[in-house]
């Protein structure tokens, strides 16, 4: 017998982040705040003794996300200091004048590349400025990078399907192997929704076959890294692959690299390469888990751009107090929802949730990715949504005799695919883009393809 009072208790933190942010148009700020207290209420009415474990957990997930966003605003500042920033959008504007193309270029290729080697949103603080250099309005180019996250099952080298996998009691290859060929349809569609947003109709006549194009190039080159090559870099290889036939595309204008300018990129993807080579740094304890991740090699390419343009003196302090002007009024956000997500893992409305999915019987495989997005939405990472939802999803599937491993892969990229929408995430898009205070007309305006991605997997489901 379904009980209604707990599911609704349940359900209630999930419902008030999004009338807060879609209906009352409330600033994250103020919605987190309020979500997280719904989140602690519901716990304590679901009979939960231990919310201090889930807090801590938090705290150190919420160090994590706030050190690479002030990196990252750092290193943009730095960046535009120096002159690379206008030096980039030149070179952009050469290579493409249409912006409707370049934002597919970057939506499907540049920015899913950056997002898998780095993860935590970090696509967003980079591609951001591209497409506000490029000439798109802060809303669009809000929308635009928050897509280019497309590629989170493998972000961050894949650390969330590796804590699913294992979740799941099967390989890491198995399960980036299945997510990777539910994914193939799916780049496509952020692709076409790129050129809609970016020209409307007229875009997606103009330029909707070479988005397909590009998202088709992206998945497999996701697909074909994951089953022959290395599945860790499946994600970070289909992004260069969607890059590389944009650019093949577009050789003959391309002139003069900006070299000096990309340097700082550069370097950060050889620290990020390097370390991933060497181990987790969040394994040393002198490191700590709220530095590990992409933060620190955030910081030192920011310090590594001071040098290689000379921004000291005062320039540098400018850069160094816009970056904290930005990255304050985000960081209560950012935290109170990441506790949020936290407390709803450990404090029984998840188990909740799922135990009354199972209930929807020969439905729940059209279910499933619904559920996982909702795990995704609101925790703001792949990995938080499996912790989640995983264990109880295959489990599920095995009760009602359905595959177990498409289970686990719908559950993988649907939570991946919904945590562009978490409102942690949003803030990022948010804070790079100058629109803090304005997230529900960003996660309004991203709503659409996410949607999209759900309801294709959810068909996958029910046709297989």
């Amino acid at each position: 017998m379904v009980d209604f009072t707990a599911l609704l208790v349940s359900a209630a933190p999930f419902v008030v982040a999004g009338v807060g942010l879609l209906v009352l148009g409330w600033p994250a700020s103020r919605v987190g705040v309020v979500t997280l207290g719904v989140a602690v209420f519901g716990a304590l009415a679901l009979g939960a003794t231990d919310l201090v474990g889930p807090l801590v957990g938090g705290l150190g997930t919420s160090g994590r996300v706030l050190l690479v966003l002030f990196g990252g605003l750092l290193l943009y500042n730095l960046l535009a200091a120096g002159g690379a920033v206008e030096e980039v959008s030149r070179f952009l504007g050469r290579l493409e004048p249409d912006p409707v193309a370049l934002g597919a270029g970057v939506v499907v290729g540049v920015a899913p590349f950056f997002e898998s080697v780095t993860g935590f949103g970090v696509a967003v603080v980079i591609s951001a400025p591209i497409l506000l250099a490029a000439g798109f309005s802060p809303l669009k180019a809000a929308v635009l990078a928050s897509w280019g996250q497309c590629a989170v099952p493998w972000g961050a080298l894949g650390v969330g399907t590796v804590i699913g996998a294992d979740l799941a009691g099967m390989s890491f290859d198995d399960l980036s192997d299945a997510s990777a060929f539910l994914s193939v349809p799916l780049f496509p569609v952020y692709g076409v929704a790129a050129v809609a947003l970016a020209g409307g109709w007229s875009g997606v006549r103009r330029r909707g076959a070479e988005a397909v194009l590009l998202g088709l190039a992206a998945g497999a080159g996701t697909l074909a890294t994951s089953l022959y090559l290395a599945p860790e870099l499946s994600g970070a290889v289909g992004g260069l692959a969607a890059t590389a036939v944009f650019l093949a595309r577009r050789w003959r204008r391309a002139g003069d690299v900006p070299v000096r300018a990309l340097l700082p990129y550069a370097f950060l993807l050889v620290l990020l390469v390097g370390i991933n080579a060497a181990g987790d740094p969040g394994s040393v304890a002198f490191v700590g888990p709220a530095l590990d991740g992409p933060g620190l090699p955030l910081v030192a390419s920011s310090a590594f751009a001071a040098l290689l343009f000379g921004v000291g003196g005062r320039r540098l302090g400018e850069a160094v107090r816009g970056t904290g002007r930005q990255w304050l009024p985000t960081a209560g956000a950012v935290l109170t929802f990441v506790l949020a997500g936290a407390v709803v893992a450990d404090g029984g409305a998840a188990g909740v949730l799922a135990e009354q999915a199972r209930r929807f019987g020969g439905l729940y495989p059209a279910l499933l990715p619904v559920l996982g997005a909702f795990g995704g939405a609101l925790a703001g990472s792949n990995a938080a949504s499996n912790a989640l939802f995983m264990p109880l999803q295959v489990e599920a599937a095995r009760g009602l005799g359905t595959s177990e491993t498409l289970a686990a892969a719908s559950q993988n990229v649907s939570g991946s695919h919904a945590s562009l929408l978490a409102p942690q995430r949003i803030v990022l898009a948010a804070t790079a883009t100058g629109l803090v205070g304005r997230e529900g007309e960003i996660t309004r305006l991203a709503l659409a393809p996410v949607a999209i991605s759900i309801v294709i997997l959810a068909v996958i489901g029910m046709v297989s």
